[in-house]
C-alpha cells in the first residue's frame, strides 16, 4: 500500500499528470507494484543487473552514470527505467545509485500495460514522456555534429549539468576530448575561454556553469 504522502507524491509525477491521489488509489489498488528501499550508496540499476520495471523515487535522490561520468540527479517525483521496458535486451544503459537512501515505486511492464488501458490520460502521458526522452537522445547526437569544438562542448556540458547547474566529471579529459570528437588542445582551450568569460568555473572535475542561457545560445 501507499501512504497518503505517497500518493501525493505519485500524483506529481507526469506519468499521472492530472490525476487525483483518490483516483490513482483507485487506479493502482490491485496491481502488486514494488515499493523498495535503498541505502545510501546502493546501486539500484546496473547495467547487468535491472528491473524490467519504472521506477518513481518517493524520497530520497539518485545518480545516474555512464561509466565514470555522472550524467544526471534524479529526485523526489522523478522517474527511470523506461529503457527496461517493452523490450528483451539484457543490459541496461547507465548505472543509478542511492545519492541518498532512497524509496522507490516500481511498476512492471504488465503494470504500464495497465493503467494505460484503464487511463487514458497515463497514455498520453507516457507518450510524451517518450517524445521527450527521443528529443533528449537526438540533442545528445547534435553534440557531435557540431561544427566547432566549442559547440560541442556547450552542448555536452548542459546535457550533463544537474538542477543546479553543476558537471562532475569521472573521467580524464583526454577521454573528454575522444567523446566529443576534438583534441585535448582544443578541450583546454574551450574550457578556459568559457571560464574567462565568466560562463563557468572549475575546481578539479567540478565545473558549475554560471550562465546557463548564456551558455546555451553562444555562437
Amino acid at each position: 500500500m501507499l501512504s497518503k504522502a505517497e500518493l501525493e507524491t505519485v500524483s506529481k509525477t507526469f506519468l499521472f499528470r492530472g490525476i487525483s491521489p483518490d483516483e490513482i488509489k483507485d487506479l493502482i489498488g490491485d496491481i502488486n507494484f514494488e515499493k523498495i528501499r535503498f541505502s545510501k550508496g546502493e546501486v539500484i540499476f546496473s547495467r547487468e543487473n535491472f528491473r524490467r520495471a519504472l521506477g518513481i523515487i518517493l524520497s530520497g535522490s539518485v545518480t545516474v552514470t555512464k561509466g565514470d561520468l555522472t550524467m544526471s540527479v534524479l529526485s523526489v517525483s522523478d522517474l527511470f527505467g523506461a529503457a527496461a521496458l517493452f523490450n528483451e535486451e539484457e543490459t541496461y544503459v547507465s548505472t543509478l545509485t542511492a545519492r541518498k537512501a532512497v524509496k522507490v515505486l516500481f511498476l512492471s511492464d504488465d503494470d504500464v500495460v495497465k493503467l494505460i488501458g484503464r487511463e487514458p490520460r497515463i497514455a498520453g502521458s507516457y507518450i510524451r514522456y517518450l517524445s521527450g526522452r527521443i528529443r533528449f537522445l537526438s540533442e545528445k547526437v547534435d553534440i557531435l555534429s557540431e561544427a566547432s569544438g566549442e559547440r560541442r562542448l556547450v552542448r555536452f556540458l548542459f546535457g550533463c549539468a544537474d538542477e543546479n547547474g553543476v558537471v562532475t566529471l569521472g573521467i580524464p579529459m583526454t577521454e573528454l576530448a575522444s567523446r566529443l570528437g576534438i583534441g585535448r588542445a582544443t578541450l583546454y582551450r574551450e574550457l578556459s575561454r568559457l571560464e574567462k568569460d565568466g560562463t563557468i568555473s572549475r575546481d578539479g572535475k567540478r565545473i558549475v556553469i554560471h550562465e546557463i542561457n548564456g551558455l546555451m545560445y553562444r555562437k
